[in-house]
């Protein structure tokens, strides 16, 4: 096997967004300068906010944002890298033992060991976290340079360089030779391959739903160390409460952009909203006045949804990671664990072709852009946007689940379930086709979109 020439001089890699990908990945470019004599990495990160690392404990908590799930994918990611997990991101969440399925008032709960390994953390928490540790292990190191507060505006792929602005106004260029996109819904590097790739196809848009997320004390019957999932929860909405630390838990609620809300809840009145809360919702009993003051004093929020057909340019010499690659809904808890997963994968396909930059690129896209896809399009379509379809759905599941238990070798357990255990979303993806079960979907949630897009713009008549 004829290995490609090591450079002599330290490749230069530009990770733009420090996001959990984005740290990931810098770590793993500086530990390989401890683990090869033949290639050394300067990394350079660039990031438009803030560095979380920084914070202390009280000024981390005034930026708790959602809770988000890290299953078998992303913990596998963390672990590769000693005492990431150990020291640093089991510190600032919560192991979780069970998962409850709630109907109504019913609740059936499956065991960790049933579904996969589950860790809820915040996701400005876990950051930090990953930020800490890279300061603590390289902040002194000659190879690493970060720049927080700095804007990227463009990237020059002539010159393989990127046009950057810092938080006083100063413009420059980068250079690069190995230039990561961890950047985002709205990535500038993604722009790069818009721009320069004429068989690059992408889409950008929204995952039609609309929620609003509130943190609230745990409540005496809920277990701090289980995740409640709440279908139909309130008329034309789902639910999910995780549990945080600190002894609170983090109730998120939501529905399609189409559905029709009720007048209570879009209302700013406190009262209006405990009370329509305290009349419809019977998963669990909740603190009806605490979420309507949570409830009425935030806007609407929405999350973006991106597709690519690849993720790499061997003539820019670029990739793109996370959100910039498959940004998704939330439904199934995958993001963020695909997105380890990205930089996971980049860092082993260096150590199967041998640090050779030309062959790993390629490489990634032949290994990831199937797995970006699946993620996106089960998130997207595994739960139906129709009450009826989406409620024989769960029947069908808990079934399916309670059947497997019992008789493993004749009935497969749910495709989800595998994807939880570390099972590849690309293989749940064929098996929930071979189901029809994404299809099915599809037909009803593609019309309901299209549907409501008509009518809104006027292209028929509501």
């Amino acid at each position: 096997l004829a290995l490609a020439p090591m450079p002599t001089q330290p490749v230069r890699v530009v990770v733009v967004g420090a996001g959990p990908s984005g740290l990931l990945a810098c770590i793993n470019f500086l530990n390989r300068n401890a683990n090869s004599n033949d290639v050394t990495y300067h990394v350079t990160l660039v990031e438009r906010g803030e560095d979380y690392g920084a914070l202390d404990a009280s000024g981390l908590e005034k930026k708790r944002s959602w809770m988000i799930g890290l299953s078998t994918h992303g913990l596998t990611a963390i672990r590769r890298v000693p005492s990431l997990y150990e020291e640093y991101v089991s510190k600032v969440g919560v192991p979780v033992h069970a998962t409850a399925l709630c109907v109504g008032s019913r609740k059936f709960e499956a065991k960790s060991d049933e579904i996969g390994e589950n860790y809820v953390v915040d996701r400005n928490f876990v950051v930090a976290a990953i930020a800490r540790f890279l300061k603590d292990k390289f902040e002194t190191s000659k190879y690493l340079t970060q720049r927080y507060n700095t804007k990227v505006n463009f990237v020059d792929s002539d010159e393989r360089r990127i046009f950057v602005r810092d938080q006083n106004g100063r413009d420059e260029y980068i250079p690069y030779d190995l230039l990561i996109g961890c950047d985002g819904v709205r990535s500038q590097v993604r722009a790069a391959l818009v721009a320069n790739h004429r068989d690059f196809e992408s889409s950008v848009g929204d995952i039609f739903n609309r929620y609003k997320s509130v943190h609230i004390e745990l409540p005496e019957h809920l277990d701090g160390n289980m995740i409640y999932i709440t279908p139909q929860c309130l008329p034309n909405f789902n639910g999910i409460a995780l549990p945080e630390t600190g002894g609170k838990v983090n109730l998120a609620m939501g529905c399609p952009t189409s559905a029709k809300v009720p007048a209570a809840l879009e209302s700013d009145d406190v009262t209006a909203v405990a009370d329509y809360l305290r009349d419809n919702f019977k998963a669990f009993a909740l603190p009806c006045e605490a979420v309507a003051k949570q409830w009425v004093a935030q806007p609407w929020n929405t999350t973006g949804m991106v597709h690519c057909n690849f993720y790499h340019s061997s003539t820019l010499r670029l990739a793109i990671m996370g959100d910039a690659a498959h940004a998704t809904s939330p439904s199934i808890g995958q993001g963020m664990n695909t997105a380890l997963a990205d930089a996971a994968a980049f860092d082993d396909l260096l150590d199967r072709h041998y640090d050779d930059i030309d062959a790993v690129l390629p490489a990634f896209s032949k290994e990831r852009v199937k797995e970006g896809n699946a993620l996106t399009s089960i998130a997207y379509y595994v739960y139906p946007m129709s009450d009826f379809q989406n409620l024989r759905n769960t029947v069908v599941n808990i079934l399916r689940n309670i059947l497997h238990r019992y008789l493993p070798s004749l009935v497969a357990p749910d495709p989800l379930v595998s994807i939880g255990k570390g099972g590849k979303l690309s293989e749940a993806y064929a098996e929930m086709t071979r189901m029809g079960r994404l299809a099915a979907a599809r037909r009803v949630n593609d019309d309901l979109r299209r549907g409501w897009f008509e009518k809104r713009v006027g292209l028929i008549k509501a």
